[in-house]
């Protein structure tokens, strides 16, 4: 024992759980439940757990940032960014915010009858739309 900190994302310092492990907790429990959705819903098991996979992303990447303190988010000596560099830059909670939106529309389609191909192709249009607006609106911190 040197005690030194360990480096293990696995918990914080005072024991609790990391927001990152959090994060993948839940959302890896996402996809068996929309596995047993899919079944019970369309007899399509490998639908379902590719929603749940989607909207279990979304939960992974935005969950740290919701659950971090404020000590932990903020940075007074943070410069502004200009909009084209949040654009290059890849934005972890905007992300995460875009894409249970796109699984729970994908999900939406199936139960909908007679919905065309066509209307499967624009849930990417608005999933993009989604994270552009909010990498350019969501504060820096949240990156």
């Amino acid at each position: 024992m040197s005690g030194s900190r360990s480096t293990e994302p696995e918990s914080t310092e005072d024991g609790r759980l990391s927001p990152e492990l959090i994060g993948v907790a839940v959302g890896v429990l996402t996809v068996p439940v929309f596995a047993y959705l899919g079944l019970e819903l369309f007899g399509d098991p490998a639908f379902g757990a590719f929603v749940g996979l989607v909207i279990g992303l979304g939960i992974f990447l935005s969950a740290p940032a919701f659950m971090a303190d404020d000590e932990e988010q903020s940075d007074a000596t943070a410069t502004p960014v200009a909009i084209g560099d949040r654009l290059r830059q890849f934005h972890r909670t905007a992300a995460g915010l875009a894409l249970p939106p796109a699984g729970v529309l994908l999900f939406s389609w199936r139960l909908v009858p007679g919905a065309s191909l066509l209307s499967v192709l624009v849930i990417p249009v608005i999933t993009a739309v989604i994270y552009v607006s909010l990498a350019v609106l969501l504060p820096q911190q949240f990156s």
